[in-house]
């Protein structure tokens, strides 16, 4: 009779002493030919609470939606793990909890997909600092939502803020992955961020093409021919500068936090780089092949800093890693961190 679901699958909620807060919206759409009248609830893990506690609906006939929003708090003095928050519909004692996704093409018959309404939870050890972060998309990534989950004000840069913009308002840049191959304006304007680096900011580039430094739109000095790459997820890391801020500041980041990667370490590394100006940070490998050390470099460029990252943040920030959202929280917060 109705189908339900979330407008978020996964929710990044850190350890604290005091209660926190996030909103999630449910929404419900009728498959009933009569009109229907029911609550939508939350299924929330022992102790949390939502407001309110359940919202009536009517839905007049088949097709139509309504959604409603709750408040959910986490308690105080919660603890680290995986968990998961359902939403479901309660019609004339019966109760749907599931959702729908329906393709229908008129060369197909027509398939109706269900799974369960739920988003998943991660309570983890996670600091942030106050920031103002800009991003410029690349190809399309779900990083900023993955921002947006941590409580970072971030704003996507369009065109002509890259153009005409001041950037200085940000306190870090990250750049999206193949943003070289996707966005001729992130091209055009390399050198308003080299002038954003000179003048104190920080910029965080993701994975690129090899046409990235081709174009010579890395600071200094760099090669990456062919896509070097670590495709084994569960290929060890090793931390090369332990004392650097992006492993200590504001969370310290150890080999645990490699833990539990998906799909693949690291793409498109920089295969030799200027190594009196950048410092490697990780060094990874797959099995039989040689070491790798240019996934990950900083590089200091005036009064700002620079960071090439080819980690795949991009698949393990949307699958809820912690130790991804940890590392990622350290890279925007680099702006605030102390001088290595």
């Amino acid at each position: 009779a109705v189908v339900v679901g979330l407008d978020s699958r996964l929710l990044i909620v850190p350890l604290g002493t005091t209660p926190a807060q996030q909103r999630l919206v449910v929404r419900a759409t009728s498959f009933a030919p009569q009109a229907t009248n029911g609550i939508l609830r939350l299924r929330l893990p022992q102790g949390w609470t939502s407001t309110p506690a359940s919202v009536p609906f009517t839905l007049a006939t088949r097709g139509d939606k309504t959604s409603a929003s709750f408040v959910v708090t986490a308690p105080a003095g919660r603890t680290a793990g995986t968990m998961e928050i359902g939403a479901e519909a309660q019609v004339d004692g019966a109760v749907f909890s599931r959702d729908l996704q329906l393709i229908a093409y008129p060369h197909i018959q027509t398939h109706r997909l269900y799974w369960p309404a739920v988003a998943t939870v991660q309570v983890m050890d996670l600091k942030l600092v106050p920031l103002r972060v800009g991003y410029i998309m690349g190809s399309g990534d779900q990083v900023p939502d993955a921002l947006r989950r941590m409580g970072v004000n971030v704003t996507l840069i369009d065109d002509e803020m890259l153009a005409t913009g001041d950037l200085s308002t940000f306190n870090t840049i990250v750049v999206g992955v193949r943003a070289s191959e996707a966005r001729p304006e992130f091209v055009a304007n390399n050198g308003r961020l080299r002038q954003y680096m000179e003048q104190g900011g920080t910029l965080i580039v993701q994975y690129q093409q090899p046409d990235y430094v081709m174009r010579g739109l890395p600071p200094y000095p760099a090669q990456s021919p062919e896509n070097s790459r670590v495709t084994d997820e569960a290929a060890p890391v090793q931390i090369l500068a332990p004392k650097h801020p992006l492993f200590t500041f504001p969370n310290l980041i150890t080999a645990a936090d490699f833990g539990g990667w998906v799909q693949e370490r690291n793409l498109y590394a920089f295969n030799t780089f200027d190594k009196a100006r950048y410092t490697a940070l990780l060094q990874t490998v797959d099995p039989g092949e040689a070491p790798q050390d240019g996934g990950e470099v900083y590089a200091e460029v005036g009064k700002g800093r620079y960071v090439y990252t080819a980690f795949a943040w991009f698949r393990q920030l949307p699958a809820g890693v912690p130790g991804a959202y940890r590392q990622f929280a350290n890279l925007i917060s680099l702006s605030k961190a102390p001088r290595p």
